[in-house]
């Protein structure tokens, strides 16, 4: 998150509401997705707050191309959030993998 914060605050005044904003939305809403899964009772309930993490993710990847491609940021910027976004991105599996998992044990007790 901090990386995003610290990326972005070098921004243009005008992309305020635009780009900077949906970054920081996208990475503070990952983790947000993350914690209200937790608080579910329902596996399918949880999944889909996993899933809409995921989907934060994937935007927050999108925005880092366009970042780059209209020059706010360096190709060294743009390779350290994309490598932050990966290892995110396999956490993130890790954790609905593991989810289904556990689903799967208590299924077939």
């Amino acid at each position: 998150m901090k990386m995003v914060y610290k990326i972005t605050a070098k921004f243009p005044i005008e992309e305020k509401y635009n780009l900077k904003m949906h970054m920081r939305e996208c990475v503070r809403n990952i983790p947000g997705n993350i914690a209200e899964a937790f608080g579910r009772f329902h596996y399918q309930e949880s999944m889909q707050f996993y899933r809409i993490a995921r989907g934060s993710l994937t935007e927050l990847k999108s925005d880092s191309y366009s970042s780059f491609d209209v020059g706010y940021i360096n190709k060294h910027e743009l390779d350290m959030l994309i490598n932050q976004n990966e290892i995110v991105g396999r956490l993130l599996n890790g954790l609905v993998k593991s989810t289904v998992k556990i689903k799967s044990r208590t299924d077939n007790r």
